[in-house]
């Protein structure tokens, strides 16, 4: 039986050989964005800022390597993700020289909304690669579920930057940045808690969006994948 190192090392070289719909590396950084920004809180330093980016970063960097993006294309997402990661890291260490948060123009909770826009591609150009493919596969059902993981990512983003750029709070009252992972998490999956809800109208809509935006692509993507996968199995 293969050890689990075995496997990991097996899957990293698979992916340096021949990364297109690879999409096993790219999920273990979804992932891991998942679990650092659930625990991490941004809002008043930007080392744990640092942390966080540094997973959705390698997930975008990655995922444009799996979806088979042109070399110019390559380059263009290294470069921007390189330069953010730098000047996160930069603030960073200016914060722990001078012994204060919040070094800048932008403090950390006013800053981190910024990355949105790196959150949102990972999905976006994900799902248009495993629509283009002919036979539905293990890499396809993979790619599906990255997909999937990311568009929660995403939506965290969203409301992270609602509750920062918003006049009146969105959500009650001011909220740590891990919350709104659980809370985009709970809601895409319809589990709805209840501890953290909308009080806005933007927010509800936001809210609302995501699970039927989950449920819409339980039941279409990831269903029509998985079954024209199971049938393909089993011819």
């Amino acid at each position: 039986m293969q050890s689990p190192l075995a496997w990991v090392r097996r899957v990293w070289h698979d992916w340096r050989t021949d990364p297109v719909d690879r999409f096993g590396v790219v999920i273990f950084f979804v992932i891991a964005t998942i679990v650092v920004s659930s625990l991490v809180n941004v809002d008043s330093s930007y080392g744990d800022s640092l942390l966080a980016h540094t997973m959705s970063g390698l997930a975008l960097i990655t995922a444009s390597r799996a979806v088979g993006m042109r070399h110019r294309g390559r380059r263009v997402v290294r470069v921007v993700v390189v330069l953010a990661i730098g000047v996160l890291a930069a603030l960073s260490l200016a914060e722990v020289v001078t012994g204060r948060s919040g070094i800048g123009p932008l403090q950390p909770r006013e800053a981190d909304p910024l990355w949105l826009v790196l959150v949102v591609v990972v999905p976006v150009i994900v799902i248009r690669r495993i629509s283009r493919h002919q036979v539905v596969g293990g890499r396809t059902v993979l790619g599906a579920v990255t997909a999937y993981l990311q568009i929660g990512v995403a939506y965290a983003a969203l409301f992270q930057a609602l509750d920062v750029w918003s006049a009146k709070p969105p959500f009650g009252g001011p909220q740590e940045s891990s919350a709104f992972m659980y809370l985009s998490m709970t809601t895409m999956s319809t589990l709805g808690i209840g501890d953290i809800a909308p009080t806005t109208e933007v927010a509800r809509l936001l809210v609302s969006s995501e699970a039927v935006l989950g449920q819409v692509f339980l039941v279409t993507v990831v269903a029509i994948v998985v079954s024209q996968f199971a049938g393909h199995r089993r011819t």
